[in-house]
């Protein structure tokens, strides 16, 4: 046929590209009708268990087996000294805390030693002004105390000579209205009749001299001398009776009146100045008394403030309460926080916080490990303690290690926390603080396991759970069987029931 199609291409008009599409199309027809026909025989000869060619078809089975099953977990961790000590510079009222010169890391570091060198002079300069004002008060308490000692007696004194100046005033204007007001009152008008008596006498002479000079003898020009003379004591007379009159007035109206006001008011004062000094004083001392107390609470807040700051002083020393190896930062669950979140607080000149860990003192004589458990390990683990402990730094190296605690409640989540302790062979050095650890712990282990490869043991789709293998039939067909499944092992699984040791299963999953 094809060799028609040629012939018929040599002799057609079309193109020969069309007649060579037609040509590979009727002959990839030809290979899948045939392909068709083989794969009919070949599902053919699979129903009955047979190949192709209509011989038995073969399966590679494989036995069940003893091995060993062993699981083992593998959890991470660090290395940590159990009497690990932080060190923060605890100050109660300093709180500037300036670096000089910076922890060595990795020192090692004796009792009493400085860890680190702070600067001193300003607190050292408070402390000298706390001792100064501290000085002062005292010398201020002193002079109070003997001042409130005078004025204590002094008081005594002034309020005798309050309640005698307070009796001595109402005695005197008792007096004054009793005796010098009525006084003054008759005087005014004592003064103006002793003039009008005056000028009674004088004009009585006055007319006694008449009569007198009219009978006798004496000279004319010596008459009118002394009847002149007497005339005018008259006038005088008769000119001071009228200003006595308005002085009695003026006293009896006004200046005695007013007289009598200033020394009513002048009373009452006196009065009201005794009462308040008779109150003030006392409250004066007691002043006093509450400024000396006040000086004595002064002195015990800075007698304590000045302790609290020589102990900050002690420590801003920081002097190591231990003997180990200096680690600059701080360690949690062994793990190293680093010196580098530390490294621009410790340089010179940098700050450190109050109450602020910094660095840790290592005595190195108590390694421990602490290890993260997953929760989902927290099962397997459950009555299992011992395992081996691998340091990171030497993989090749193990110890002899055992749980001796697992934390109550997560670290983190879904993380728990556990500490580990292990032993040290005889001369080998422990490891550092800060380094990882592995800690791998068989969580089951059964030696006379029946077992299988873990790729000839099949999961159903609509259920994972359910396991099962093919065996074969007596007639060589596969047949299907569920079996229970234990733990895995590498490639291995363990089979707890369904068939029994050196069953022969198929290798493979057979051919739908």
């Amino acid at each position: 046929m094809f060799c028609k199609c040629i012939k018929f291409m040599k002799n057609s008009p079309f193109p020969f590209t069309l007649c060579l599409t037609i040509s590979l199309f009727l002959l990839g027809s030809s290979n899948s009708w045939a392909s068709e026909k083989n794969g009919d025989s070949n599902r053919t000869a699979d129903k009955a268990g047979k190949n192709s060619d209509g011989k038995k078809k073969e399966y590679k089975t494989i036995e069940a087996v003893q091995n060993e099953i062993r699981v083992t977990l593998s959890l991470e961790g660090y290395f940590e000294d159990a009497d690990a000590l932080p060190f923060s510079i605890d100050t109660t009222s300093w709180s500037e805390i300036k670096v000089l010169s910076p922890p060595v890391h990795g020192k090692t570091i004796q009792k009493g030693e400085r860890l680190i060198e702070i600067d001193l002079e300003k607190i050292n300069k408070k402390r000298k002004e706390m001792n100064h004002e501290l000085s002062i008060l005292n010398l201020n308490q002193e002079i109070l105390a003997s001042e409130l000692k005078r004025d204590e007696q002094i008081n005594k004194i002034e309020l005798e000579k309050i309640n005698r100046m307070e009796q001595y005033n109402r005695e005197e204007f008792e007096r004054y209205k009793n005796i010098e007001l009525p006084y003054e009152k008759k005087s005014a008008v004592y003064d103006l009749k002793r003039y009008e008596e005056n000028l009674s006498y004088v004009m009585e002479e006055l007319i006694q001299l008449r009569k007198m000079y009219e009978a006798d003898d004496l000279t004319e020009e010596t008459e009118e001398i002394i009847l002149q003379r007497t005339q005018n004591d008259v006038n005088r007379m008769k000119f001071s009776l009228e200003g006595a009159k308005i002085r009695k007035d003026k006293a009896l109206k006004l200046e005695i009146p007013q007289s009598m006001s200033e020394k009513q008011d002048s009373f009452e004062k006196k009065i009201l100045t005794h009462k308040t000094n008779r109150i003030i004083k006392p409250v004066e001392l007691k002043k006093k008394k509450l400024e000396m107390r006040k000086i004595e609470e002064e002195k015990v807040i800075l007698s304590e403030n000045k302790l609290k700051l020589e102990k900050d002083l002690l420590k801003l020393k920081a002097t190591s309460p231990i003997a180990g190896t200096l680690f600059v930062g701080t360690f949690d669950r062994g793990k190293w926080s680093g010196s580098k979140l530390f490294e621009t607080k410790l340089k010179k000149g940098g700050l450190i916080k109050q109450y602020e860990e910094f660095v840790t003192l290592c005595p190195g004589k108590n390694i421990q490990a602490r290890i993260r458990i997953p929760e989902k390990s927290l099962v397997g683990l459950s009555g299992v303690k011992k395992g081996k402990l691998i340091p990171g730094t030497n993989p090749d190296q193990n110890f002899n290690a055992n749980i001796i605690e697992i934390g109550k409640f997560p670290i983190e989540p879904k993380s728990y926390d556990a500490v580990v302790r292990f032993t040290i062979p005889d001369g080998e050095k422990p490891p550092l603080p800060g380094s990882s650890c592995t800690l791998k712990i068989i969580t089951y282990q059964n030696k006379n396991a029946i077992t299988l490869p873990l790729s000839s043991v099949f999961k159903e789709d609509h259920d994972p759970e359910v396991r099962y293998v093919y065996l074969l039939s007596a007639k060589g067909k596969p047949v299907k069987k569920i079996v229970k499944t234990g733990k895995t092992s590498g490639e291995n699984i363990e089979i707890v029931k369904g068939i029994r040791l050196n069953t022969k299963i198929l290798k493979e999953k057979p051919e739908a």
